[in-house]
């Protein structure tokens, strides 16, 4: 009974997440390169023009609050998620060998699990699945999606280094593809001084 719930809960997210991409459309963006959001990322949604990310607080293993400004300087992939989520759970080993393939400071996953029994199930979850390269956050009032507007989960949203909200991606994806590395480098390339 648990595993079917589960399996309904997932699919109403996906149907969720698939009517949220077409209602925030992709309006192209000329500061973009065509083909950024091709192969594995054809689903990313480029926003039509930047928007300064969310200032809802979130809590790290310790309880201590976290911003995004605290990741200003970084591109960061914002990836909420959570435990009982079919289609997060597959996603999570690419996630993982995304943040592995970028050894630098420059780059970081931020996972904010939407867990409401805290974050301990999170944690375990990455622990006993060998996700060793990614640190999960926890926003268990969902502040972090309500100001998102993220509707299903996972959704994953890029933020530049200057802390605005680039564009997102509902649903699962393959980020360990070379189209995902791509649409990552571009932006960590932008964030450098000339």
């Amino acid at each position: 009974m648990k595993n079917k719930s589960l399996y309904i809960l997932s699919i109403i997210a996906l149907f969720i997440g698939i009517f949220s991409l077409y209602e925030l459309g992709n309006t192209p963006n000329n500061d973009i390169p065509q083909g950024l959001n091709a192969g594995a990322m054809k689903r990313f949604v480029f926003n039509d023009k930047m928007v300064p990310a969310t200032n809802a607080s979130f809590q790290d293993a310790n309880g201590r609050v976290v911003n995004f400004s605290d990741f200003n300087g970084k591109v960061i992939l914002v990836n909420l998620w959570a435990t009982w989520c079919a289609p997060c759970i597959k996603e999570m080993p690419d996630l993982n060998e995304l943040q592995k393939s970028f050894k630098n400071d420059d780059f970081e996953v931020i996972l904010i699990s939407q867990n409401s029994d805290g974050i301990e199930s999170s944690l375990a979850f990455l622990k006993n699945n060998n996700i060793s390269h990614l640190t999960t956050y926890i926003d268990t009032n969902r502040s972090v999606a309500r100001t998102f507007k993220a509707n299903a989960l996972p959704t994953s949203i890029l933020i530049n280094a200057k802390g605005y909200e680039v564009g997102r991606l509902i649903g699962p994806a393959e980020w360990n593809s070379d189209s995902a590395q791509r649409l990552i480098n571009y932006f960590l390339l932008k964030s450098k001084p000339l």
